[in-house]
């Protein structure tokens, strides 16, 4: 009895992490109703499996820790260099023979010197390299995860592995010409706010230009949601995906504007972390960050979709047979 329990013991110990384990589901007789109110109690039935989720996601993605050690530029070139913009000044004043107690005092503390990164070497280009593969992983990666998440919230056995292997194997093509195009505006439009944020101050129209990315920022946060579910559930184009996904994310504002701040929320949260105790807040998104905004933003566009392109679908076949 004895060696009985401890292997249940030992079983629920490790089945944190267990990508085959079915989740909890929806108890007999109970309806599934997407309200704000519900969304709580079906994610702490989820929670476990999100980790798998977002653990797989990351398995997947491998090549990020490539860039941001590339980024960090621990391999590039470095050469020392005063901290303070104001040290050049104070040192042509010393040097021109300018020499008292503040000028002094004003050399040793602006004079603080750290490692500023001058040429890149073979290994940062390598590191980049290997980055680069993330433009075949991403698209592939969210794929999983949203086909994942979407059947978790209808109330499906999920097998992580499994699943995921399955839809990417179905969606070889659109997975990597979405994930490509997703990247690639994800990119452009993070470029685009730091870049007018930055110069702001020198023009109004520069300040225009940064809301107006912030915008497009928020607008494309909706309708990648539901391109992604879309490609998971139907057969159709990448245009006919955009146009329609652009359409839900307007037609459906109510539900995508809550989902926005769910994922914002979450985010912030790990920005916060990374700030005020930066171990946990590195860690958190190779944990749940990704897989938990990916659960709020299908919470909120799936049942638009079931809505307005499954339900009429169903209910004309069902009259059909009759």
């Amino acid at each position: 009895m004895q060696e009985k329990e401890k292997e249940t013991k030992k079983k629920k110990r490790f089945n944190l992490f267990d990508s085959q384990k079915e989740g909890k589901g929806v108890e007999k007789g109970e309806v599934k109703e997407p309200t704000l109110k519900n969304f709580f109690k079906y994610f702490g039935r989820s929670f476990t499996k999100l980790l798998n989720v977002n653990l797989m996601f990351t398995l997947i993605n491998i090549p990020i820790f490539s860039l941001m050690f590339a980024i960090a530029g621990f391999t590039n070139m470095t050469s020392p260099a005063a901290q303070s913009a104001l040290f050049g000044p104070v040192r042509a004043a010393v040097a021109g023979g300018n020499v008292n107690p503040v000028t002094m005092a004003l050399y040793g503390a602006l004079g603080v010197q750290n490692g500023q990164s001058v040429r890149l070497t073979v290994a940062t280009v390598v590191f980049y390299c290997i980055a680069a593969l993330l433009i075949f992983t991403w698209g592939y990666a969210n794929t999983g995860m949203f086909y994942v998440v979407r059947n978790m919230q209808k109330g499906e056995p999920v097998f992580v592995f499994s699943d995921f292997k399955y839809v990417i194997k179905r969606n070889k093509l659109q997975g990597l010409v979405f994930g490509v195009l997703d990247l690639g505006v994800t990119a452009l439009i993070v470029y685009d706010i730091s870049f007018f944020m930055l110069n702001s101050s020198l023009a109004a129209m520069y300040s225009v230009m940064f809301w107006l990315s912030i915008v497009i920022g928020i607008v494309y946060q909706m309708v990648r949601v539901y391109i992604y579910l879309m490609l998971i559930t139907f057969d159709l184009s990448v245009y006919k995906m955009v146009k329609n996904a652009v359409i839900f994310a307007f037609v459906g504002l109510k539900r995508n504007v809550m989902g926005l701040v769910g994922m914002t929320a979450v985010i912030a949260l790990n920005v916060f972390l990374l700030f005020s105790f930066m171990p946990l807040g590195i860690i958190l998104p190779f944990v749940m960050t990704f897989a938990v905004c990916a659960y709020i933003g299908t919470y909120a566009a799936y049942p638009m979709i079931k809505e307005v392109m499954i339900d009429p679908y169903c209910d004309e076949n069902a009259q059909t047979e009759e």
